[in-house]
């Protein structure tokens, strides 16, 4: 099934290869120095191609201009992704990147190798899905490794949790997606004007999941920025209170936290008590959830703010 996909990929990054030496010569069209590799100009149209297509999003120059600062530090973000990735000595196999496509052509109804066919047609070169999804993959590894190994949920922490269940059965468990873009040096000014060009698109009939996946520093920008099932008092307070102002189908945002912001897409809301108690387990999971994608946001802040990153354009 996958066997296509993988010499097409295969094929792809030889040609990456040539390529990005061939660009690397001209440091004119250099768009970012992080640490010790380049993001050229050529990634960031690349890229910018891919997401106006993802969204929805009209390709102009007016949006061009907008998302060009976003579009450019989340390649900043993946370059940071890729280098701890290898420092830590993991690796992607072309393997994990078919499976990973074929689920996205899977998720979108598609024939397989429909994919890259559409890219093609529509002028987005399949080489700057491949790198991100090789990123996306690398990175759920590294919060793997360093993260997710070592988060721990105790009997107590359960037991607690069951307990607020039992005593407010009528309180809510929400289904939520989520964009969250990290506050910078700039004492997050850069990422509110971000999360404010992310909710005017949304707004206009970009689609949520598809920039979550693109621009989202959450853990959660590999599915969509879905969060799964969350119970009431697990969120953080000022998104708690953001929550319960909408209506399932409706999104709000920017909501500032003392790490970012964050844009909201509530999908359901139902009493805990509707429908068959949360299992232990369910419970568990929902901790350990929460615990990780916490860890994995500061460890992204960590990495950043000790990297050298010098944007040219």
């Amino acid at each position: 099934m996958f066997r296509d996909l993988i010499v097409v990929i295969m094929t792809l990054s030889i040609s990456l290869g040539s390529a990005a030496t061939a660009r690397s010569i001209d440091s004119a069209r250099i768009a970012a120095i992080v640490n010790n590799s380049a993001i050229t100009v050529h990634d960031v149209d690349s890229r910018m191609a891919l997401v106006f297509m993802s969204a929805r999003i009209r390709n102009t120059p007016e949006t061009r201009r907008s998302f060009l600062s976003q579009v450019l530090n989340q390649l900043i973000v993946e370059a940071l992704q890729m280098q701890e990735a290898e420092r830590m000595r993991l690796a992607v196999s072309d393997r994990e990147v078919a499976e990973a496509l074929a689920q996205i052509e899977k998720q979108n109804r598609m024939p397989s190798g429909r994919l890259f066919r559409i890219l093609e047609a529509r002028k987005v070169n399949p080489l700057t899905l491949v790198n991100q999804v090789k990123a996306s993959i690398v990175w759920s590894k590294v919060i793997q490794r360093s993260i997710a190994s070592r988060a721990q949920v105790s009997d107590a922490d359960i037991d607690e949790a069951i307990a607020r269940f039992r005593a407010n059965k009528n309180r809510l468990a929400y289904r939520i997606l989520e964009i969250y873009i990290s506050s910078g040096s700039d004492g997050g000014t850069g990422a509110l004007r971000t999360a404010q060009r992310l909710i005017a698109q949304i707004r206009r009939g970009a689609d949520f999941s598809a920039l979550a996946r693109q621009f989202s520093q959450s853990s959660t920008a590999g599915k969509g920025g879905d969060m799964g099932i969350v119970f009431e008092g697990q969120l953080a307070p000022e998104l708690e209170r953001a929550i319960k102002r909408v209506r399932p189908g409706q999104i709000i945002g920017p909501v500032r936290t003392s790490t970012g912001y964050y844009l909201l897409a509530l999908e359901s809301r139902r009493a805990y008590g509707a429908g068959k108690p949360p299992t232990r387990k369910q419970v568990a999971d929902s901790i350990f959830q929460r615990k990780v994608r916490i860890r994995a946001r500061q460890h992204l802040r960590d990495l950043r703010r000790n990297a050298f990153v010098e944007i040219r354009i």
